[in-house]
């Protein structure tokens, strides 16, 4: 059976988010998502928690990279880190931060996620990691529902102007 066929029955059966109970799934996922990247120069793995770290951890040891994670504001004194804030798809605000010293100067950036909704969180990683000097050189997400039809124009060209990424995703469509 085709990935995208498992995905799309994992969507009706459990809003998609227990791939990591479906061993065979999981790893096919995997490799696809590390699949585009095989040839990218990528220095480190990040994530944002929560559901996006039941990729990037393992994608980092595939490829035997360091990891390190995007996290929720508030669990790491402020002076350490960098965050950004920023209205999510359902509208509220969300703050994220990234350990300062977790990218360096030229650091090229694999940013691995479970899902992009409306693309805003991706973009406050990017010029996150930007303004710390790392370049994000790819984005790899199981679930891309920027081109869902409910979206706005303004929601799906959110990351568009981040050219240089090359992504894997898995567009999943709603069927009509």
């Amino acid at each position: 059976m085709k990935i995208e066929k498992e995905l799309r029955e994992r969507m009706k059966k459990d809003s998609g988010y227990l791939i990591t109970a479906y061993p065979n799934l999981y790893k096919k996922v995997i490799a696809q998502m590390i699949k585009p990247f095989k040839k990218v120069k990528i220095d480190k793995i990040m994530s944002p928690e929560m559901k996006g770290m039941l990729f990037g951890p393992t994608i980092a040891y595939k490829l035997e990279l360091p990891f390190i994670s995007i996290i929720k504001k508030g669990r790491i004194p402020k002076r350490y880190v960098l965050s950004r804030s920023f209205k999510d798809y359902t509208k509220k605000i969300k703050t994220i931060e990234i350990p300062k010293i977790t990218v360096k100067k030229g650091d090229k950036i694999l940013l691995v996620d479970d899902v992009f909704e409306s693309g805003k969180s991706g973009k406050a990683i990017i010029e996150m990691i930007e303004k710390l000097g790392g370049k994000v050189n790819g984005i790899s997400v199981v679930y891309n529902k920027l081109n869902e039809k409910y979206r706005s124009e303004e929601h799906t060209s959110e990351l568009q102007s981040h050219s240089f990424i090359s992504y894997a995703v898995f567009c999943l469509k709603k069927k009509k």
